[in-house]
């Protein structure tokens, strides 16, 4: 049996489960991808609330990724909570030059509004990550932080998001995937926009309301980062992972049929050969 592609989540633990490192490994779970992860950050959370956050020391995490990068064929990695500037730090000079497509998932607060990037944690993004992305999937008020918060007041509601993609592509030098749950609400469509290289591109769904669930960044992130393991092309990857995130909403909190039923799904977005 041959051994699966693998694909390494750099990100925090969410001891619900819905976020973080536990949601990334379920996702590459369900898309065949052996899942590799390097822990940064402890969370205490629930979907409505977070109770503590405890970065683990720097040093850690780079002995983590390290040790990570020199024994497993990574195909893929994907960031999320990076809880400080020095863990931006050690992320980016590990995978500087490695040539592995790196999807950066800016996790900057918490869906329940906890606030986990600190100023200097945002410069280090800018400064050192983010040049190194293939792909930034921030939501709308991420990619507002990480520009510095500046919206255009003759912008109206329908060009914000595509004026804050396209200057964040254009400040990072790579491909922005802005997420539609932040700016999507009050339509019937959660649609995402892809800037990339002057090009936009548009991956719509439908808006599904709930209200207690978070993560869904994280897995959207994740498999994506897991489709780009499998040697899919980015456009094919996004839009595949969009279907599947779409499909893990509506059977959220349903625990029997509707889980095989996602399993299932997340198999047919395979290609007959990738199922192998």
């Amino acid at each position: 049996m041959s051994a699966p592609p693998v694909a390494l989540t750099i990100a925090g633990s969410d001891c619900s489960a819905g976020a973080g490192i536990q949601a990334d490994l379920k996702t590459f779970s369900l898309l065949g991808v052996h899942g590799l992860t390097a822990m940064t950050t402890i969370v205490s959370e629930t979907p409505r609330e977070v109770r503590d956050i405890h970065p683990l020391p720097p040093a850690l995490l780079r002995k983590q990724v390290d040790i990570l990068l020199q024994a497993y064929p990574v195909a893929s990695v994907k960031t999320g909570l990076l809880g400080t500037a020095e863990h931006v730090a050690v992320v980016a000079e590990l995978l500087e030059g490695s040539g592995i497509p790196l999807v950066v998932d800016p996790v900057l607060s918490s869906s329940t509004g906890t606030q986990f990037a600190s100023d200097k944690v945002l410069s280090a993004y800018r400064e050192r990550l983010l040049p190194l992305a293939s792909l930034l999937t921030p939501n709308l008020p991420e990619t507002q932080r990480l520009l510095g918060g500046r919206v255009d007041p003759e912008l109206s509601d329908e060009q914000i998001p595509l004026d804050a993609a396209g200057r964040l592509s254009r400040k990072a030098g790579t491909p922005v995937l802005l997420t539609g749950g932040h700016n999507s609400r009050n339509s019937h469509q959660a649609t995402d926009i892809l800037y990339d290289n002057g090009k936009i591109t548009s991956f719509s769904g439908p808006w599904i309301d709930l209200p207690s669930t978070h993560g869904t960044g994280c897995t959207y992130s994740a498999a994506i980062t897991g489709f780009l393991a499998r040697g899919v092309d980015l456009h094919d990857a996004i839009a595949k992972a969009k279907s599947l995130i779409t499909c893990s909403l509506k059977t959220s909190y349903k625990w029997s049929k509707d889980t095989e039923q996602l399993e299932l799904r997340a198999l047919n977005l395979l290609s007959p050969e990738e199922r192998k």
